[in-house]
Formats: C-alpha cells, structure tokens, sequence
C-alpha cells in the first residue's frame, strides 16, 4: 500500500508541476498579449574593407513577440554582389533584388539576428542611384513588417549607406502575429 500512494503521488506531482508551468507560460503570453507593443527594429552599418569591398552589418529585433516562429528575409539590390553568402531561393522574388536569410533566434521575450554581408558593385562602370534594402519580416503565415528605411548607392565606385541609426516600427500586439 505504501508502495501504490508513493507511485501516485509522484504521478500527481508531475500532474501539478506541467499545470503550473503551462499557468506561468499562459501568465506571460497574457501579460505581453494586453501591456506590450510589438516592435521591429534593424540597425544597419556599412564599413569599408577596401576601396571596393565592403561590410555590411545588419541586425534585427522582434521586441515582445508572441510567436515561435519568426523569419526575416533582406533584400539587396542586383548592383550589389554579395560574396560571402548565396542567394535565398526559398523567399518571394523581387524584380531587382537578390533575397537573402536571416538567421533569427530566440531570446526571452525577443527574435533577434545580426548578419554580416560583405558586398561589392556587380559592374564598376556604371553608378546606382539610392536604392532602399527591404527587411521583410514573417511568420508561418504572413508577413508581419517591411523595412524600406535604409538606402543604398554607390558613385565613381564608392558605396554609401543612408538612413537612420535604427529604424523601429511599433504595432499592437494581436493574437495570431
């Protein structure tokens, strides 16, 4: 008999402890659900490697997200080759863009990713004018925000980058995004 109440008891614990985390999880989703705004936030640098070659470091925030799954696609204009990484063939095409992943984490209550991109002019002879990088942000069913805040442009072979220190975009959170 001692036996038998041990064995339940343990049952009723695991019965109790899954309860209460799924009650802590649910307290959470509520909480960011009703007092938190989403925001998607890119920040964007361009650093000189050389006269001809650059880096482009790009890093993306879901802030207070909701889902599990969230994906971020950057779009990069065709006058611009990206060396270090291969195309994206899996996101929407975009007629003069070349899609390329992010690789997005989660961390709390946060998606963040940071990419590197070293890029260079496809054709040196010709000279591109302010052309925007598109930050499509997804989930499994939809696209959530795009990013058109940040330019790019190169003349007599020099790369430049315009736009704001961070872009942020701020929603009110939904059930489903």
């Amino acid at each position: 008999m001692k036996k038998y109440f041990k064995i339940v008891g343990w049952i009723f614990l695991g019965i109790f402890l899954q309860f209460k985390f799924n009650a802590l999880y649910g307290i959470v989703f509520l909480e960011n659900l009703n007092f938190h705004d989403r925001s998607y936030f890119v920040e964007i640098k361009l650093v000189p490697a050389s006269q001809s070659v650059h880096i482009l470091n790009l890093k993306t925030t879901v802030h207070h997200s909701l889902g599990a799954d969230y994906f971020s696609n950057v779009y990069i204009p065709d006058g611009f080759r990206v060396v270090d990484k291969k195309p994206y063939a899996g996101a929407e095409k975009i007629k003069g863009y070349l899609a390329y992943q992010m690789d997005m984490k989660r961390k709390y209550r946060d998606v963040l990713s940071t990419e590197h991109f070293i890029i260079t002019l496809s054709s040196h002879d010709k000279n591109i004018e302010a052309t925007p990088i598109l930050i499509h942000f997804e989930n499994m069913e939809q696209r959530l925000h795009t990013d058109k805040s940040f330019k790019i442009s190169s003349r007599d072979n020099k790369i430049s980058l315009q736009g704001p220190k961070r872009a942020e975009a701020t929603y009110p959170q939904q059930l489903g995004m």
